[in-house]
């Protein structure tokens, strides 16, 4: 069993730094394999802040709604989400990639967020059947 589930999170985990590579490479200008102009300046990588409490209001795939909250850490390009929802608490972590998040936290499907301007993340989970939206408590 333990072996079994130790695959499940290599698999996922590989998705996740699959994705996340997708979609570093999907927003990269396409240039027609000739070189950027000298006199253009590099772009700032969006390196955003997301350590903190934050609200959750979510959405099960059932049609059902949920609320709870989260505390997000970051170590290097890896968050660490601790979800409390209903009295239960769940735990995960995944890459760090531009403003987008891809979080193993131990089903099947791992959440997938977007950091989006005003401090939010909205995410879906569920092979994107359920959503959740996170709000910065400070």
């Amino acid at each position: 069993m333990a072996n079994r589930t130790f695959t499940r999170r290599c698999k996922t985990y590989a998705r996740a730094l699959i994705l996340g590579a997708c979609a570093v490479f999907a927003a990269m200008p396409l240039t027609g394999g000739a070189p950027a102009p000298a006199h253009a300046a590099p772009k700032a990588v969006f390196a955003p802040q997301i350590e903190g409490a934050y609200s959750v209001q979510g959405l099960n795939p059932n049609g059902t709604r949920y609320e709870g909250g989260v505390t997000i850490t970051v170590k290097g390009d890896t968050a660490f989400f601790r979800w409390t929802i209903s009295g239960q608490t769940f735990h995960g972590q995944g890459p760090l990639t531009g403003n987008r998040l891809v979080i193993d936290w131990g089903e099947s499907d791992p959440v997938f967020y977007t950091i989006n301007a005003d401090g939010t993340l909205s995410g879906t989970w569920a092979a994107g059947k359920a959503s959740e939206t996170l709000r910065p408590l400070n």
